[in-house]
C-alpha cells in the first residue's frame, strides 16, 4: 500500500507493459485512446473501486462482509492549485462522513500532494487539519501515505505536529523501507507512540535514494518488521509478500503478542487468497480501497507492479475483448 502506489520496486513485471504504462500515463491522447477501448474499465475495476464516493463505500460493504476492514483512498496527487487541494480534502471530509454514517471499520489514507503540498506546507497542513477535525468527530482514522523522496521530511514534520496536537490515536503515517539512510525513521516514530504502516517501496527512485535489489528491499522490510511488530503501536504491515507475511507472523508468535495487536494491509484486487487466509487464521486484515476520478494513471501502477504471468494473461484478455 501502499504510500501505497501500486508500483513497487524489486518485484518482477512485464517491461513492455511498464514502458506502454509510463507512455500512456504521460500522453493524453494515448489515455484517451485506452480509456476508449473496451474492456479497460472492466479490468480497472480489478483494482480501484469506482469512479466515485458511492462505489468506494460498496467495496468497503463487501469487504466487511468478508471480514476485512478498509481504508479508504480518493485517488489523486500532485496538485498545484490551492482551489483544487481545498476540494479535494472536501471530497475527503465527505468520505470520512460517509464511514462514519455507514457504521463501516474503515479508515481514509490522505497523499499529502493531492492536498497542497506541492503548494506549500501551510496549504498541506491547513487541509489536514480540516480532514483531521472532522475525523476525530467522526470517530475515523486517518493515515497520511508517504510519497517520493523528496516529500519524506516534509511530511514526516507534518505528521508529528499533527500527531502531538490530535493523538497518535487519531491519525497514522506511512514509511517505506526501501529508502536509504531512513532507517531510523521507524524505531523514532515508534518511541512516540506513532501508528505506522510499512511497506516496501512505492515508487521508481535513483539508486542512490533507495535500494533497487530485492535481496536488500527485503532485509530492509524485515529489519521495519521486526521493530513494529515487537515496539510498536498497532502497527500495520502492508504487503503481498508470502514471506514477510510468514516472517510478521513469527515474530509475533515467539513474542507472544496477540493477533489482533497488529495488521496485515493489501490492495484492493491483490493478494486475495492470500487475505482470506489471513483473516481464516484470525489475523486482521484491511484493504486500500481507492477510487475517483483519476484512477487511471493508479491503474496503470497496479499493471507494472503485476508478475509477468498475469500481465501476459491480462494481455490476451484485452486482445480477446477488441477482437
Amino acid at each position: 500500500m501502499p504510500g501505497q502506489s501500486c508500483s513497487h520496486p524489486g518485484i518482477g513485471y512485464d517491461g513492455v507493459i511498464k514502458r506502454l504504462a509510463v507512455l500512456l500515463a504521460r500522453q493524453p491522447m494515448l489515455r484517451k485512446l485506452a480509456l476508449s477501448t473496451p474492456g479497460v474499465r472492466d479490468l480497472a475495476w480489478r483494482f480501484v473501486a469506482g469512479e466515485n464516493l458511492d462505489a468506494g463505500i460498496k467495496v468497503l460493504r463487501e469487504l466487511k462482509a468478508r471480514g476485512i476492514r478498509g481504508s479508504l483512498n480518493h485517488v489523486g496527487t500532485h496538485v498545484h492549485e490551492a482551489a483544487a487541494a481545498d476540494t479535494a480534502t472536501d471530497d475527503i471530509i465527505a468520505a470520512i462522513h460517509r464511514i462514519r454514517a455507514e457504521g463501516l471499520d474503515a479508515h481514509v489514507s490522505i497523499k499529502p500532494t493531492q492536498i497542497g503540498l506541492d503548494i506549500d506546507d501551510a496549504t498541506c497542513r491547513r487541509n489536514l487539519r480540516r480532514a483531521l477535525d472532522a475525523a476525530v468527530a467522526d470517530q475515523v482514522f486517518i493515515r497520511i501515505d508517504m510519497e517520493e523522496s523528496p516529500y519524506v521530511e516534509r511530511t514526516i514534520a507534518i505528521f508529528e505536529e499533527l500527531r502531538d496536537a490530535y493523538g497518535a490515536e487519531n491519525v497514522g503515517i506511512v514509511l517505506q523501507s526501501y529508502l536509504r539512510n531512513r532507517d531510523t525513521d521507524v524505531e523514532r516514530l515508534a518511541a512516540a507512540g506513532s501508528r505506522i504502516r510499512i511497506v516496501k517501496g512505492g515508487y521508481w527512485e535513483d539508486p542512490g535514494v533507495v535500494f533497487r535489489s530485492k535481496t536488500d528491499i527485503d532485509q530492509a522490510f524485515a529489519r521495519d518488521i521486526r521493530v513494529l511488530i515487537e515496539r510498536g503501536t498497532a502497527p500495520a504491515i502492508a504487503t503481498h509478500d508470502p514471506a514477510a507475511v510468514a516472517l510478521a507472523r513469527q515474530v509475533a508468535a515467539d513474542r507472544h503478542i496477540d493477533k489482533g495487536a497488529f495488521e496485515f494491509q493489501m490492495l484492493y484486487g491483490v493478494g486475495r487468497d492470500l487475505q482470506a487466509e489471513l483473516v481464516r487464521d484470525g489475523y486482521a486484515v484491511r484493504c486500500y480501497v481507492p477510487y475517483g476520478g483519476d484512477w487511471f494513471v493508479y491503474f496503470l501502477g497496479c499493471l507494472r507492479r503485476l508478475p509477468a504471468g498475469s500481465v501476459r494473461r491480462i494481455r490476451a484478455r484485452l486482445a480477446r475483448s477488441t477482437a
